[in-house]
C-alpha cells in the first residue's frame, strides 16, 4: 500500500469505537447473549426496544471532533447478528425493524461532512446462525457453506453500498458453545480481503480475519507489535464494558485516559476509545464528559502525539518521553514541583516550553544528568503537562 494511503492513520492519533446495537437496550453488555444463554427469539424481542429515536450523526460526528478525534469506527454488526445497515441476507436488520432506518448509511454520510475517516466494525462470528454454533464439523457442508457465504455477502454490501470507506474492523468471538470455529481456511478470509480491496483499493484492514493485513489491534491494553514499524492501535473501553451497561460505573478518569493515550502514541499507535450510547442513541454524561477533557487536552497537545516515536530520554519518575524531528516531549505523569531530572541524559537541549502556557523551561547540565528548574509547583495541566524541548543540532 503507497504511503499516502496510511499516512493518515499513522497520525491520527485518536478515534471513537461506536458499539451499539439490540443488546443496547438490555443494558448488560454486547455479550449478554452468549453469557446468559439467551434464545434467539427472546433476544429479538427486544428488538421493537431499540429505536435510535435520538441517534443523530451529525452530531455524533461533531462530538467525536470535538473530542480530538481523526475517525470513527461504528458497529455494523455484532455477534448477535443484528445488521445496522440494509443487508438483503436478513430481515434482522434495523431498516427492516427497530429503528426502521439504515443507521450506517447516515453515520457514513456524517463522518464524511465532518471529516472523519469511516471506519466500519464487522463481526466475522453469528451467534443467530445455527451453523456457527455448530461449527464446521458439525454442521452440514450445506449450512457451512450458506453461513460463510452470509458473511462475504455483508461485508461486500458494507463495501459496495456506501462509498468510500477508510477502514474494515473485523472482529472475532467464541460461538455459543465457547469454540473459536473460525479459521483463515473455512472464512475463506483471504478469498473475502480480496474481494473487499478490489471493491475498495485504499482501505486498511485490521487483522481479526487472522491474517496479518495493514494493522495491528491491540484489546484493553496499550502493548505495541512486535514490529516497530507495523501500523497499530489500542481500542479501549471507558468503563469495563463495550456496550452500554449503566450498572457498571466504574470509568477510567480523564486523567488515566490522557495519559494511556500517550503511552500509545509514543509507541507510534493510535487509542480507538469506546462509547456505548443508549438504545435511543444518546451517549451518556461519564462519557461526554471524559470526552470533552480529551478534546480540550488534544486541542493544545496534538502535536505531541502525532507522528512521534519513541524518545530516547529515560521517563524516571516523571512519566515517559517522545521524539519527532528536533523535538522531544516529556509527557509528565506525574510533576515533581519547581524541577524534574533526567537522568543518565546524553542530549542536551537549546530551550524549553510548557506547552499551552508562556512558560520557557531552564535547562542546567549536572554531569551526565538534565535538571529543569524554576518549574511551576504545580501541574500547569492537571490530565498530563507537556514540555516540549528543542534539541542542540550539533550535541548527538
Amino acid at each position: 500500500m503507497e504511503f499516502q494511503e496510511i499516512s493518515w492513520f499513522r497520525s491520527a492519533g485518536a478515534g471513537m469505537f461506536i458499539h451499539w446495537g439490540v443488546y443496547s437496550v438490555i443494558g448488560r453488555g454486547e455479550w449478554a447473549i452468549q453469557q446468559e444463554r439467551m434464545p434467539l427469539d427472546e433476544y429479538d424481542r427486544h428488538i421493537p426496544k431499540f429505536s435510535a429515536e435520538n441517534y443523530d450523526p451529525d452530531a455524533l460526528a461533531q462530538f467525536a471532533k470535538d473530542a480530538g478525534m481523526r475517525y470513527m469506527v461504528l458497529t455494523t454488526k455484532h455477534h448477535d447478528g443484528f445488521c445496522l445497515f440494509n443487508t438483503v441476507t436478513t430481515h434482522r436488520n434495523a431498516v427492516k425493524q427497530g429503528p426502521g432506518r439504515d443507521l450506517v448509511k447516515e453515520y457514513v454520510e456524517a463522518c464524511r461532512r465532518h471529516g472523519l475517516k469511516v471506519g466500519l466494525y464487522f463481526s466475522l462470528p453469528d451467534w443467530s446462525i445455527q451453523a456457527f454454533n455448530d461449527g464446521p464439523e458439525d454442521a452440514s457442508q450445506e449450512a457451512w457453506k450458506a453461513f460463510i457465504g452470509l458473511i462475504h455477502e455483508q461485508v461486500r454490501e458494507l463495501c459496495a453500498n456506501y462509498g468510500k470507506i477508510d477502514v474494515l474492523w473485523y472482529d472475532r468471538a467464541p460461538n455459543l458453545e465457547g469454540v473459536s470455529a473460525l479459521t483463515v481456511e473455512n472464512l475463506m478470509a483471504r478469498e473475502l480481503n480480496d474481494m473487499v480491496r478490489r471493491l475498495q483499493p485504499d482501505i486498511l484492514i485490521n487483522d481479526r480475519s487472522d491474517l496479518p493485513e495493514d494493522f495491528y489491534t491491540a484489546e484493553q491494553n496499550a502493548r505495541p507489535p512486535e514490529t516497530p514499524e507495523r501500523l497499530w492501535e489500542a481500542c479501549l473501553t471507558m468503563n469495563k464494558h463495550w456496550g452500554y451497561f449503566p450498572a457498571d460505573d466504574m470509568y477510567k478518569s480523564a486523567k488515566e485516559i490522557v495519559h494511556t493515550l500517550t503511552g500509545i502514541a509514543m509507541n507510534r499507535g493510535n487509542m480507538l476509545l469506546n462509547v456505548g450510547p443508549e438504545p435511543d442513541g444518546t451517549i451518556g454524561e461519564p462519557e461526554r464528559e471524559r470526552l470533552q477533557a480529551l478534546g480540550q487536552w488534544l486541542a493544545v497537545h496534538r502535536e505531541a502525539i502525532e507522528n512521534v516515536s519513541p524518545g530516547p530520554v529515560s521517563g524516571g519518575t516523571y512519566g515517559c518521553s517522545a521524539i519527532k524531528g528536533d523535538s522531544v516531549y516529556l509527557y509528565v505523569h506525574w510533576w515533581h514541583g519547581s524541577s524534574i531530572t533526567i537522568a543518565n541524559c546524553s542530549m542536551d537541549f537549546k530551550a524549553g516550553k510548557i506547552m499551552g502556557t508562556n512558560h520557557s523551561v531552564t535547562i542546567q547540565r549536572d554531569v551526565k544528568h538534565i535538571k529543569l528548574v524554576n518549574l511551576p509547583l504545580t501541574a500547569p495541566d492537571p490530565l498530563c503537562t507537556v514540555i516540549k524541548l528543542t534539541i542542540k543540532q550539533d550535541c548527538c
